[in-house]
């Protein structure tokens, strides 16, 4: 066994499901295969499981037997893999960098707003964003009279839960996905269900984004951005997202279905495939690299990118923890194996380098 050991820092539904391989989106074998190509070892363990100071952890490794708890010397350089919502985990964590570990992507959840106040300090980002306000019930009323289509969000949600959409008619207004199958009418005042979903939790309010479709479908692009065994940033993989039938919402976890960006791009002939992902890439690798001067030691990100039918790339948000489901989806294994391969190629240049994210 390799002693070099790579720490994977894992949520308690994860831990518990590695004995039997039950890992939900994560994929032990992908790990394991990541280790042999750069030659270290992964281990597994909770937050719970580690200390500052402490010389010695128990973690999950592969054995000859499976993967069993072993008393091994606690990692220096750990990619986090957990979200958490509150600020004792945080703390924990800041506590575990100031004792000298190297942990990438040290925080993963950050609202949704935020990212967006950040990437608006980058003039040249700028023409690729959303018109976005924060979910007021007059700020809502005033992008209303700007735009006929509007996304309202969750400032920080997951898998496309909780979204609705504004659609002007000509009487009035269309309220999609505060009920579950049901469109609500109104004309001026906003619904009362609204009212109280925008009091409930802080939201966001967007110009919906015109995005290019799919066989009528519209779509987005799931892009993973991630930094490789030399440091650097690089796309690893460009999965498009297609929203079902009727639907306005591409999640996969939403029923939408991933095909590969040059497959729903035969739909533009007039488009350059090559054209269009080379400037999905080119803006997509800015928007990592801004990040990463605000964002600490940001190493592996899934960006949602919008695509106007002109190929023009659009902002819709940033994962910090991608869950890659989108390529396994689509039937993309060699991509797939890659988004696990790149952090365990970063996390062996940081131990070798000495040098932090």
């Amino acid at each position: 066994m390799d002693n070099r050991f790579i720490g994977i820092l894992v949520n308690d539904s994860w831990f518990r499901g590695i004995p039997t391989g039950r890992t939900y989106h994560e994929s032990l074998p992908c790990y394991e295969r990541a280790g042999r190509l750069h030659g270290v070892t992964p281990c597994f363990f909770r937050l719970k499981d580690i200390q500052p100071g402490q010389p010695f952890i128990h973690a999950y490794v592969k054995t000859e037997i499976g993967y069993k708890r072993c008393r091994i010397p606690a990692p220096d350089v750990i990619h986090n893999r957990t979200l958490y919502t509150n600020k004792r985990p945080k703390l924990a964590i800041r506590r575990l960098v100031d004792d000298g570990k190297r942990i990438f992507n040290e925080w993963n959840r950050y609202g949704k707003g935020y990212i967006h106040q950040l990437l608006m300090t980058d003039p040249t980002l700028r023409p690729h964003l959303p018109v976005t306000q924060a979910a007021t019930l007059s700020a809502v009323k005033e992008m209303m009279a700007v735009f006929p289509q509007l996304i309202l969000k969750p400032n920080s949600s997951s898998i496309g839960m909780g979204i609705m959409k504004l659609e002007h008619t000509g009487p009035g207004w269309l309220l999609h996905g505060v009920v579950k199958g049901r469109v609500i009418a109104f004309r001026e005042k906003l619904p009362a269900v609204l009212r109280r979903k925008l009091r409930s939790r802080p939201y966001l309010v967007q110009q919906l984004l015109p995005l290019a479709t799919y066989n009528g479908r519209p779509f987005d692009l799931r892009v993973s951005v991630q930094r490789n065994e030399t440091g650097d940033w690089q796309i690893s993989g460009i999965a498009a997202k297609v929203a079902k039938p009727g639907a306005y919402r591409t999640n996969v976890a939403q029923g939408g279905v991933v095909y590969r960006l040059d497959h729903v791009l035969e739909a533009y002939p007039l488009l350059r495939a090559e054209s269009v992902r080379q400037a999905i890439g080119e803006f997509s690798l800015r928007v990592a690299c801004h990040l990463s001067r605000y964002l600490p030691h940001l190493a592996d990100i899934g960006l949602d990118v919008g695509l106007t039918e002109h190929g023009f790339p659009m902002f819709i948000e940033c994962n910090g923890r991608d869950l890659r489901y989108s390529f396994q989806q689509g039937n993309m294994p060699d991509t797939f194996q890659q988004l696990y391969s790149n952090p365990v190629g970063f996390a062996k240049y940081l131990l070798e380098s000495g040098g932090h994210s």
